[in-house]
């Protein structure tokens, strides 16, 4: 099956033409790898947006020219990274650019009313 979307893991694997089948794969490897710092990243083929995924959750959303830019944030929990992935997998990018900002502003707006 041929798919417009690669997936880059940071133990030196990497798959073309990646499914959401191979993100499901690649969330449990991580999940089991040692390390804090296992993660993975899912691109597109055309298009300069890069999702890179933590084991500890965090999430980077990657964009620009030069993929100069990113949005970071720390999701909830696999299932809240598996919908950022999904939406990503919709290629609705600037949608999901929207979606990481809000939930960026929220994150800190908690953080400031809570007085952390």
């Amino acid at each position: 099956m041929k798919t417009e979307f690669w997936i880059e893991k940071s133990w030196n694997d990497s798959i073309d033409n990646a499914t959401i089948q191979d993100i499901n794969i690649a969330i449990e490897q991580t999940i089991k790898k040692d390390g804090e710092h296992s993660a993975f990243w899912i691109g597109h083929t055309e298009e300069e947006y890069v999702l890179k995924i933590h084991k500890n959750l965090d999430l980077f959303f990657i964009y620009g020219e030069n993929q100069n830019k990113q949005l970071t944030i720390k999701t909830d929990n696999w299932e809240e990274t598996r919908y950022f992935i999904q939406k990503y997998f919709t290629k609705d990018f600037l949608g999901l650019k929207n979606e990481i900002e809000l939930k960026s502003f929220s994150n800190c707006w908690f953080v400031y009313n809570s007085g952390k």
